[in-house]
Formats: C-alpha cells, structure tokens, sequence
C-alpha cells in the first residue's frame, strides 16, 4: 500500500492506496492522493518546515504565528539571569588549560559538529542538513547546556520585588503576576523533542541568545581577565553570576515592562473583566424583565380572550332563554 500525509495545522491528513496489480492503478491512486492532500505554502519545498527555523527545530508542537518571537523573549525575560548562569557555568566546565580571551570567545560562539553536517548530508535531507549546519551558538547552548543538564521551565506565579526590609509583600489574587521559572532534576528530553518548535523551547533560546548570544565578546573579555582568580571550575560561580548580570545584561527588560507595569495590567484585566461580567449580569436581567414583562401581557390577552368568549356565551345562553319563552 502507498500511504500519503501532510502535516494540516494541528491535525495530520492523509489516504492510504492499496495495492493494486496493475502499474497504472497505483500510478493513479498515487496522483489522486496528493491531489487530495490541501495545498499549503512550503509543502514538498526542500529545506522549509512550515515556517519555523530549521536552525534550531525540525518538527512544531504549537503552530507558529506571527507574535510567537514576541511573547518568547518575553518569557525569557523572567529566567535569562539563571538560564544564563547555568549555561556559562557548564560552557566554562568544559575549559582546558587555556583561558585566553580567543579561546573563551569560540566556546561561546559554539561551532556547529562536521560529523553532525556530514551525516545529515549522508540523508540527503535539505531540512537535516540546515538544522545540522545551525547547531550552533545558542541554538545549540540552551539544548546541550541547559536541557540536557536536567533543567526546564513552566508557568508560575512571579514574586514581587522584597520590601525594605528584604520580605516578598503579599499579593492579592487580582494583582498576581504570571510567568516563566526555571525547575531542575527534570528528566532530559529526547532528541525529538529537543528538535520540536514551541514557545516554551523558544523562551529558552531566547533567554540565552539575549544574553550570551548578543553580548558574547564582552563576556569574553570580562572572563578572561577574571577566571584566573577562581578555582576550576567548581569555585566559577561567582564570576559566571557577576558576568551573567554586568555583561550579559540579564536583569535588563526591554519587551514586558517592569514587575509594577505587569501588575498594573494584570489589575486592571482582572477590573475590566468583572466589568465586563457585571455588564452581562445587567443585560440578562433586562432580557429577563423583558421576557416577563412580553409574558405579562400574553396572559393579560389570553386572559381578555377567555373574557370575552365567556360573555359570548352568556349571551347566546340568553336569547336561547328569550326564544323558549
């Protein structure tokens, strides 16, 4: 039999053609089958994946849109200081004798494996090959050095800043802010996952692309001038959260606003959303007054009907009375 598919939105469409003895049949069937299939932009192109980076994935969980890179390095934003600590942490591990300023630099950058190009080649995969060509940098980092590692993230409820005297304040229920943390002693994902496109994954390489990615020479500068005085590589975790936060610029916010900004507009959702409940509750009360009122007057007429079909017959009662008289 000849199986046909092709990936539609979130869903995957297909037909399956059996065998048939004659040549023609299954040439047909096969013809028939892909005719069958939607056409959509990028299907049967070499070297496009329905629209997401062959870089970094080769498979999407959550269909890309057009605000997806938006919202990722918004996310990324609460966990970039720790996803860049963990990654420069395991990034300086891996540090021979030399800890000169080039040496530091090409870790950073990360090149891409020639035995990984070379065996995606083999396949003759346009899409394996880019993705192969792409594992480097960040788009390798936060799989290799961050996934791998055990470490994750998920959704959670985000901490405003402590007071004065170093307490988180309480939070009411309409004001909580929401976001991304880090979690470790995960299990580590398998490769197709680790290949697979979704905003989670992007956070996480945004998270290191915003800090390691864009800021990598001065990171090298910074640490080489530094590392000397800190024993390797246990005794790095000083100098990889003092560079993380100086150099890598971790704590700086450029695309969701302060924890104050998020509040403000977690507040004032939760405010128009009561609004908008409170606006519904009053226009149902109308239509139910409205209801009333309309069955109201249904009876009032049902009632003058049975009124008047009383009187009638009380008068056809008297001239029948009248006649026998």
């Amino acid at each position: 039999f000849l199986v046909c598919t092709k990936p539609y939105g979130k869903a995957r469409l297909g037909c399956i053609c059996s065998m048939s003895p004659s040549l023609a049949s299954q040439l047909s069937c096969a013809i028939a089958c892909l005719l069958l299939l939607p056409t959509i932009k990028g299907w049967m192109e070499e070297g496009y994946t329905d629209g997401i980076d062959n870089s970094r994935y080769l498979y999407w969980q959550d269909e890309p849109t057009a605000n997806d890179e938006i919202e990722a390095k918004k996310g990324a934003e609460d966990i970039k200081c720790i996803v860049c600590e963990v990654i420069l942490g395991d990034l300086l591990s891996k540090l021979g004798a030399l800890t000169d300023e080039d040496t530091i630099l090409t870790l950073l950058e990360g090149e891409a494996s020639e035995t990984e190009i070379q065996a995606a080649i083999q396949q003759r995969n346009k899409n394996l090959v880019s993705f192969a060509r792409g594992q480097k940098g960040c788009n390798r980092h936060f799989k290799d050095s961050f996934l791998r590692l055990g470490w994750d993230v998920e959704g959670c409820k985000i901490d405003p800043p402590p007071d004065a005297e170093g307490k988180i304040p309480d939070v009411p229920p309409f004001k909580q802010v929401y976001g991304l943390c880090t979690k470790e002693n995960q299990p580590v994902q398998n490769e197709t996952k680790m290949a697979t496109y979704s905003l989670r994954m992007e956070a996480m390489y945004w998270a290191c692309q915003l800090t390691i990615g864009q800021h990598s020479e001065s990171l090298a500068k910074f640490l080489a001038k530094g590392i000397k005085n800190y024993p390797a590589p246990e005794g790095y975790a000083p100098i990889v959260k003092a560079a993380c936060k100086q150099k890598a610029k971790c704590q700086q916010i450029k695309f969701q606003g302060s924890y104050y900004d998020r509040e403000k507009a977690v507040e004032r959702r939760y405010f128009a959303q009561q609004q908008d409940v409170l606006e519904s509750v009053k226009a149902s009360e109308k239509q139910r007054k409205r209801e009333a009122k309309k069955e109201a007057k249904r009876a009032k007429q049902a009632a003058k009907k049975v009124g008047k079909g009383k009187k009638a017959d009380v008068h056809a009662e008297a001239v029948k009375d009248k006649k026998e008289l």
